[in-house]
């Protein structure tokens, strides 16, 4: 770089010089020269100088960069950064920044897969990198490295960009056929699922078939690629097709439209920021010039772009610029200035190759460092296994005392478990069988009070019916008799027959008292609702539930009284039967009366008993007798657990009611 430096005035004072031979129009003002040539007629070319200065677009950016978090947030940053850069043909800063992206990721605490797609971004740019600066064996390595990273970890794009780059590589080295294949690879893997990559790989292919002299298929791909960057409205991906097709043209010997198209291309980029693109038709407008015999014009564009090119550190691009000024001064027979080119282009191919030394030096420091590294990892896992060993060792301890501690302290909770569960069931069963004391002591009061009630009812009703059968039998059968008699006397007197008719009057009265002796409620109430009242009262003071269900309940109601209350006695029996013996739940009660024939359907779902081995009680004799003297049928269905049904029929009712 200092012999660089100390060149620049001498290379400076050759430009100076060469401007006064070929114009004097430069120096007043005008930005243009006109070449006056039976080999170009019309042409302009515009010259001009770019210095370098601190893009405030990207004061930001920096800005950003010192204040951001450290991972995904950097990383953002100084991917625009590097892709800034490579558009202004910034070498160094390139490197630089790809450099540091490697290193952040190797300090990023996350996991490796995410870390892997990060290095194939990262080694991607550094390929760019050593292609800009003509490391071209270093760029491959590069390529290679971030296109294993890529694939590893899926991530479909960097892989197809590290293909572009390692296929612009090859290029570079001459060696079209290697770029061919990996590209036609690539276009068959990924189609168009990423059109701008596809419009870089046709622009390749074009180069690569150039490179091999097919001319026609390397036209084809870059009219493909034009199409492309048409379509995706891409402005920098169209002025490096045209400088293609420009190279094209020129081979083509269709000088004018190639000088046309590298003039338009490195203005139309220069004002559009694109510096790379800038300097490659700066360079192949000056390799038209020196292929047209014009060197003055050449030099004075190498010249130009030298000094763009040292602005920018761009080794690779120097070394071109010199190659052919170098060749133009000779031409001209200035082997002096020939030679001074010459020599600044040894130093400038030292240059490169101290770079790449560097770049091999730095890169086994780095495998150094991270052979260290792994030393002191190593070293790291193996005191935390000693570590680990030592507080297994300690945990087993502890586990073994835990464990003998737990072995003890089980039993006891299992028997204080069992304790405190034999104190609960004791404790729940003096609670039910204090609940079933309560429960017997209830029915036995109220046992007593429906035998009380009962007997109640029952003398009350023996009384009437003995009262009723006297005054009927007795004091009406003599009655009877004594009007009998009177009424056979012959020539009765009018005092006979009023005797006589006092006498029917008195058994008239007689009669009725001896009917009214029957309990007034049947005669006040329906037969129906007093069952219903009699069945409800029974649910509401045991936990027998009881549904009666009459049919038709007007034809029952109208059944005579001393029916009525035979039957009710005999409902009173089997529901008494029922609350003693039959420990049931529920009850049902179903009266019918179809035509002449009365049925009554006692069912219960208590514990039920073996018919075979009836006992007759009391009740039971009691209500086959009702039953007998109204020339009904009992039936008994039962067995154990399966409750009881009594069935009782009356064929006909109307016959017994007119006994009664």
């Amino acid at each position: 770089m200092n012999q660089i430096q100390k060149n620049l005035p001498q290379l400076f004072l050759v430009f100076l010089a060469t401007l006064l031979i070929i114009t004097p129009n430069l120096f007043f003002g005008q930005d243009s020269i006109a070449v006056d040539s039976t080999k170009n007629v019309g042409q302009i070319i515009n010259f001009s100088f770019q210095t370098r200065h601190k893009s405030k677009e990207l004061e930001p950016f920096y800005k950003k960069l010192k204040n951001s978090k450290f991972g995904v947030q950097r990383f953002s940053i100084l991917d625009q950064l590097i892709t800034h850069h490579k558009q202004k043909n910034s070498t160094d800063s390139v490197l630089y920044y790809s450099n540091l992206y490697i290193k952040e990721i190797r300090n990023w605490d996350q996991t490796d897969h995410i870390k892997t797609r990060y290095f194939s971004k990262a080694h991607y740019y550094l390929g760019n990198g050593n292609t800009m600066n003509g490391l071209n064996d270093n760029a491959i390595k590069w390529y290679l490295q971030g296109l294993q990273e890529a694939e590893k970890s899926n991530y479909p794009e960097y892989s197809y960009k590290n293909k572009i780059g390692l296929s612009n590589a090859y290029i570079l080295q001459q060696n079209p056929d290697k770029a061919i294949t990996i590209l036609n690879e690539a276009l068959a893997q990924f189609t168009s699922e990423f059109p701008s990559l596809e419009t870089k790989s046709n622009i390749l292919l074009g180069k690569a078939y150039r490179l091999k002299k097919d001319f026609l298929k390397a036209k084809l791909y870059f009219d493909s690629a034009m199409k492309t960057a048409i379509a995706l409205d891409d402005v920098e991906m169209k002025l490096s097709i045209r400088l293609e097709l420009a190279i094209l043209d020129e081979i083509n010997q269709d000088f004018e439209k190639a000088f046309q198209a590298y003039e338009y291309t490195r203005n139309e980029a220069r004002a559009k920021g694109f510096d790379a693109i800038y300097f490659k038709g700066s360079l192949l407008l000056a390799k038209y010039n020196y292929n047209r015999e014009m060197y003055d014009i050449a030099i004075m564009g190498l010249t130009m772009a030298y000094i763009n090119a040292v602005d920018r550190d761009n080794l690779e691009y120097q070394k071109e610029l010199l190659l052919i000024q170098s060749k133009c001064f000779s031409r001209k027979d200035d082997y002096k200035n020939s030679y001074a080119i010459m020599t600044q282009l040894y130093n400038v191919e030292d240059q490169i190759k101290k770079k790449q030394q560097r770049a091999i030096i730095k890169e086994l420091e780095v495998q150094y460092e991270t052979l260290e590294k792994e030393k002191a990892i190593t070293s790291l896992k193996e005191d935390q296994l000693l570590k680990e060993a030592e507080l297994s060792r300690q945990k087993t301890i502890k586990n073994a005392f835990l464990i003998g501690f737990l072995v003890i302290l089980i039993p006891v909770i299992a028997l204080l478990i069992v304790y405190y569960q034999k104190i609960q069931t004791q404790s729940e069963l003096a609670k039910k069988q204090e609940e079933i004391n309560t429960q017997k002591v209830q029915s036995l009061i109220q046992q007593q009070e429906l035998n009380l009630i009962k007997a109640s009812i029952e003398g009350q009703d023996e009384e009437r019916k003995r009262i009723a059968q006297e005054l009927h039998d007795s004091i009406g059968g003599n009655l009877a008799g004594i009007k009998l008699q009177l009424s056979s006397v012959t020539g009765a007197s009018d005092t006979l027959k009023n005797i006589n008719g006092q006498i029917n009057e008195t058994y008239q009265l007689v009669r009725d008292i001896s009917h009214t002796l029957i309990p007034k409620k049947f005669r006040q109430n329906a037969f129906t609702d007093l069952v219903s009242e009699y069945v409800n009262s029974i649910s509401k003071t045991s936990s027998l539930v009881i549904n009666f269900h009459p049919h038709p309940k007007e034809s029952i109601n109208r059944i005579n009284e001393k029916i009525q209350v035979e039957l009710f006695k005999i409902l009173q029996e089997l529901t008494t039967n029922t609350l003693k013996h039959a420990e049931a739940k529920k009850v049902d009660i179903h009266l019918n009366l179809i035509e002449d024939e009365l049925s009554l359907l006692f069912e219960d779902n208590g514990k039920g008993f073996d018919t075979s081995k009836l006992v007759e009680g009391i009740g039971l004799s009691n209500i086959k007798s009702r039953i007998h003297n109204l020339s009904g049928n009992l039936h008994v269905d039962s067995s154990k657990n399966r409750g009881t049904v009594i069935a009782i029929d009356i064929p006909d009712i109307k016959k017994i009611t007119d006994e009664v």
